[in-house]
This record gives C-alpha cells, structure tokens and sequence, in this order.
C-alpha cells in the first residue's frame, strides 16, 4: 500500500521511523519546511476545510504507527477547531462532530474513530506558524513511531450524492437566445439548485427564490416560435394567430380581455378589461407613444379587493414596458412560477404580446425578462423534468454564450499580454496589459458578465502566460491549441 492514501501530491513526507504528523492548517509549508529537521516528523501537511478532516482521518488510519499530531498554523476557516472538536470530544450518533456539527465520511467506523481518540494524542499550537517557533515544537514533541493497530484501516470511500447544490438564497440570472434554451437552462437550475420545501399548496417542491430569466433573441412572429415537440404541452393548445387576427388557445386567453369557460379571470382579462373596463395595454401604448422614454408603462394584474383571499390569485403580477434604442423591452414579475408546466407557455404568450405592444407604438420587440420570485419545480413532475434535461440539454447547450459586456482579444506583445475589450457591436472600448494571467484575470473580472466567459479567458490567459514564459510569443493564437513542441 502506498502511503497516504489521500491527497499525496500535496503533504511532505519526512521519516518514516517518526511517529510525528504536523498539521499546518492554513499556513504554506514552503515557509516552515526549512526550518524544519525532516528527521523529526513523518507527514507535514495542511488542513483547509472542514470537510478535510475526514481525509486526514483516513489517512491516520491507514498508517497506525503515529501517535502524536502537531497542530499550528493559520486556522481561516474552522477547520482546526472541528479537529480538536474531534478528537477531545468525538461523534455524535448521526457521524457528526460533537458540539461542532461537520459531517465525517459515513464509511468510517465508529470503532476505528474511537481507537484513533485513543492512540493518538493531539498538540493543539494553533496561532503558531514561525520556522523557528515550530522547530522547537518538532524537537519537544519528537517521538518513534509505535503501532497501535495490528494492520491499516481503511475504508472505502463513494463520491458524494446530494440532492440540492448550494446557491444565493436571493437572486439568480440566467441568459438564453430562445424560450426554448431559456426554459431548458432554468428547469436544469432548479432541479440543481431549489430548495426543498413545501407551500400552501405542495408538500414538497424544489423551488429557487427570484430568478431572473432574459430571452434575447426569439421570433417575434409567434408562427416562428422556438416551440419544440418536446415540451409538456401541444402546439394547439399555445394557440396561433388566427386570420382574423385574435389569437387561439392560451395565447388567446393571455392577449385577450374575454374570460375563458370555467376560469373566473384570465390574464387576458385583468390586462385588457381590469375591473371590468380597463385596457391596461391601450394605456401603456398611449403613454409610450407620448414619450419612449416613459417609465410609466406599467400593468398590474393583482387585485388587492379580490386577490387577498381568494385561493387562486393570479401567478403574473405585473408587467413594464421599456423603449431602448428603438426597440421595446417588456419586464414581467410573477409572484409564484410553476417551472415545469408553466413557465414556456407563459413567456410564449409575454412575448406575444410584447410583439403587438411593440406594433402599437411603432417599434420592434427587444429582450423580454422574465422575474419568478418562487421558480419551482413540483415533486410529481420531479422525474420528467429530469428525463426532459437529460434527453434534451446537452452539453452542446452549455457553449459559451454572447456576453452582454463585450468579448476580448488576447495577443501577446512581448514582454507582456496585451487584452483589448471590444463591445458587443465591435468598438474597441479599452486595453489591459500584464505578463500574468493572475494579473489580467484580476484586472478583467470586473468586465465579464458571464462565468462560462470568465472560464474561457482564464484559459485562454493560461495559455498565453505559458507561451511568453517559454519565450515563444508566436506560438499562441487565441482559440487555438497552444504548439510549443
């Protein structure tokens, strides 16, 4: 067995007749390590996380001969409070640090936590991080190595499975050209990243707290939607318009005040005939006819007299309309979003609208935004959604996308990296200059609007670092495989 098991590449081993381990928490071991006789410890390494401690637990284990662990150094973020946690004060039922609460590997005995509390004592001098300080720590505390079990324990160890990732509890922006991208994106974050809870309505939901959904570039013409076959609902029942103009099925129900049979109001009905007489759209048109750049275009479908305590109040609560370089941008908020099932339909029907909005005041339909306070997915829809993600969103689906804040272009002018920022409509806007990609990544990210843009310039500045080091400034081409030979 090849010993440590874990995260090899990243500890020092020292001798191995030494029943010595120091842990340095966070503090770099280059700084310490000449200091220190390698004669004098069997293991130097660091401890950045809570989730760490499991490893270095295993890696103990499967050495039993190490009776004496030196901790020091920097402890940033916890991690050497849950170890002392751990070995003064042991697990809890569940495999949680007493009166800490981090979460060791399950696959790790109690048995095996038990003897290791007993074997090995612990030299808790965190706050200590001097070459010297801690050579005299190595020297005090030097010992042999003693076997305290008859062979290596070790444990299997399973990749974690979780049901939900981690995310804002606020707040989340997604960017698509299409409602059908658009939908498949948000439907894969919140199968991801919801919560799960239950409401009024659902014992149990995955849902996602204000999530920001923008479509850029879909037809404005609903006869050549990105509808796909795909999704949970036929193509007749969105609706099309018809020849005499009105539109069918819930396009119709959406853009027309007429109430539906067996609904008591339609969105259709609170936007053209609120109260029974208001066409809240012919208001906006008007205003933004008045003057384009009117923040005044708003229409609200919630009815305080009625929508307080009826059991159905409506999901759409508002919308605004904004006119922008020609070109009218339509903001709809909904206060409860059912992902799934209702999301496509109701931005297919918002950008019908925004697109006869836009004909009555003599512009065209730019962005449509959609704001879903609680975006959820319902548990009885969990699997097909899932199925829908897999079968559909692809990674061709996770290509870098347009960034809103411009695109980059990187060359290499010895003895530095030139970036020069253009925006989205070509103009050369500004240039960064560095020989680092650490330097220029710093000095860009405030420019980049998209992660999976950040990623690729951090590639592409990777590359290009590389190319100026070897001293090999022609063999980069952005975009291209870096060929230094």
């Amino acid at each position: 067995m090849k010993w440590p098991l874990y995260f090899a590449p990243n500890l020092t081993l020292g001798n191995p007749a030494s029943g010595l381990a120091i842990c340095l928490l966070w503090t770099p071991q280059e700084r310490v390590l000449p200091a220190l006789d390698a004669t004098g410890y069997a293991l130097v390494g660091n401890l950045y996380s809570r989730d760490g401690v499991s490893f270095l637990v295993r890696n103990l284990l499967a050495q039993p001969q190490i009776t004496d662990l030196l901790l020091c150094g920097k402890d940033l973020t916890g991690s050497g409070a849950a170890l002392v946690a751990l070995l003064h004060d042991g697990v809890d039922a569940t495999g949680c640090i007493q009166g800490e609460g981090t979460r060791l590997h399950p696959e790790i005995s109690l048995e095996a936590l038990a003897l290791l509390r007993r074997s090995v004592r612990l030299h808790d001098y965190r706050g200590i991080a001097r070459g010297a300080d801690l050579a005299a720590l190595v020297a005090n505390h030097g010992c042999a190595a003693r076997p305290w079990a008859r062979a290596p324990l070790i444990f299997p160890y399973h990749e974690p499975t979780v049901a939900t990732l981690p995310s804002a509890t606020m707040g989340m922006l997604l960017r698509a050209p299409t409602i059908r991208e658009a939908y498949l994106r948000l439907l894969w974050h919140v199968l991801h990243y919801g919560q799960r809870g239950s409401t009024q309505q659902s014992s149990d939901q995955r849902e996602v707290l204000d999530v920001l959904t923008v479509v850029s570039d879909e037809p404005a013409d609903v006869a050549h939607c990105s509808y796909a076959a795909w999704m949970p609902f036929s193509r007749e029942s969105l609706g099309e318009r018809q020849a005499d103009g009105r539109y069918s099925g819930y396009l119709g129900q959406l853009l027309h005040a007429e109430g539906s049979a067996g609904l008591s109001y339609t969105y259709g009905s609170r936007l053209r005939a609120f109260g029974g007489e208001l066409d809240q759209i012919a208001v906006m048109a008007k205003d933004l006819t008045a003057a384009h750049t009117s923040r005044r275009a708003v229409a609200v479908l919630w009815s305080p007299e009625e929508d307080g305590t009826s059991s159905n109040p409506p999901c759409l609560n508002l919308i605004q309309a904004r006119i922008r370089d020609e070109r009218l941008h339509l903001t709809a908020y909904f206060r409860s979003h059912d992902i799934y099932r209702a999301w496509a339909t109701n931005a297919y029907g918002l950008r019908a609208l925004q697109s006869e909005l836009a004909g009555m005041v003599n512009s065209v339909p730019g962005e449509l935004a959609m704001l879903s306070h609680s975006a959820h997915i319902y548990a009885h829809d969990w699997a097909a959604a899932e199925e829908l993600v897999a079968q559909q969103f692809g990674a061709a689906d996770l290509r870098l996308q347009r960034d809103a804040r411009g695109s980059f272009v990187i060359v290499i002018e010895p003895p530095e990296i030139v970036v020069r920022h253009y925006s989205p409509a070509g103009e050369h806007l500004q240039s960064q200059r560095g020989r680092s990609a650490r330097e220029l990544g710093r000095a860009l990210a405030p420019y980049v609007g998209d992660s999976g843009h950040a990623l690729y310039l951090g590639q592409e500045l990777q590359k290009a670092e590389f190319a100026l080091r070897q001293g090999r400034a022609e063999a980069y081409r952005q975009d291209e495989p870096l060929d230094i030979g």
